[in-house]
């Protein structure tokens, strides 16, 4: 394998505006990023970003700081720096592995980076060992942490669950922790694919009752392969769950129900009413800070 090199982008941003500067790099299709508090000024945080060197030429890099900058320019912060550093590919995970600590998620979750040692006081917690090294969610996003609470208060027992857009495949791990008897994940990023499988395999030994789709939910689906769920995980932008939904009523089975999250506050309306529009009945709405996480059900009969 090649080796990978990157850059490690870093820009001060206000602190209230740490929602939408993930809604924005999340939009733009990164996902390798963190977010820390100055010392000195608690006002502000640090936001760091590592991007594939490769995949970043010279009018890639200029073509983000005009976005990020615009969008900040947009929220009156203005005069802008951006600092690039390159990141040696064996530094990779030691750069990434400082703003790594294990993080409680709801009443029952801890998020276990696999290096850390678990403390004799979280025994008890439902454990959920994470590799970062494709970095593609960590359960410490809003929307990630609202679907696991949402999770952990549902019953998944011999359940048949399907994750859409898996990334790291911290929620299809969870779902088997939970007791699914079978967990299907989809992803359309190759690496997404083979980090659900490495997380699979580090939290169970093994990837038995785990199936990954490489590709596109809407034309997997026409491929006939996903059907008859008890229960569908969908945590991605509001606008690509939009144009799911027909599809993900398709594959529920009678009462089945579906978890969406990764959506704003302010775009939670219009996909409940696609819900209602595709018959599927509304059953609760949870947020935290600007991101909401809304969950409903395919009736047998009518809704």
């Amino acid at each position: 394998m090649a080796i990978k090199d990157w850059y490690k982008v870093t820009f001060l941003i206000e602190s209230d505006l740490e929602e939408i500067i993930i809604w924005q790099l999340n939009e733009l299709g990164i996902f390798s990023f963190s977010f820390e508090y100055l010392i000195k000024n608690e006002s502000k945080k640090e936001v760091n970003i590592w991007l594939p060197i490769d995949a970043w030429d010279e009018s890639s890099r200029i073509g983000f700081e005009k976005i990020i900058s615009k969008l900040l320019n947009i929220n009156n912060q203005h005069n802008q720096f951006f600092d690039w550093n390159i990141i040696k590919e064996e530094d990779w995970l030691n750069s990434w592995k400082k703003y790594w600590s294990p993080e409680l998620v709801g009443n029952n979750f801890l998020i276990l980076p696999c290096w850390i040692n678990l403390d004799e006081k979280f025994k008890d917690k439902q454990i959920i060992k994470i590799d970062p090294g494709a970095a593609f969610g960590t359960g410490s996003h809003p929307s990630t942490y609202l679907c696991l609470e949402k999770m952990e208060n549902i019953s998944f027992s011999d359940k048949k669950v399907l994750d859409i857009g898996s990334g790291s495949g911290i929620l299809s791990v969870a779902a088997r922790l939970l007791g699914a008897k079978e967990v299907c994940a989809v992803d359309n990023d190759y690496l997404a694919i083979n980090s659900t499988n490495s997380n699979f395999q580090l939290n169970f030994g093994n990837s038995n009752n785990l199936n990954t789709y490489l590709g596109s939910f809407n034309e997997l689906i026409l491929q006939n392969q996903l059907k008859q769920f008890d229960f569908v995980l969908c945590n991605i932008l509001a606008e690509v769950i939009k144009e799911m939904i027909p599809n993900i009523y398709n594959c529920l089975r009678n009462d089945g129900e579906v978890i969406f999250s990764g959506i704003l506050n302010s775009q939670k309306d219009e996909i409940i009413k696609i819900l209602i529009q595709n018959d599927l009945k509304l059953l609760g709405v949870s947020t935290r800070k600007d991101w909401a996480c809304i969950s409903a059900q395919k009736a047998s009969g009518p809704i």
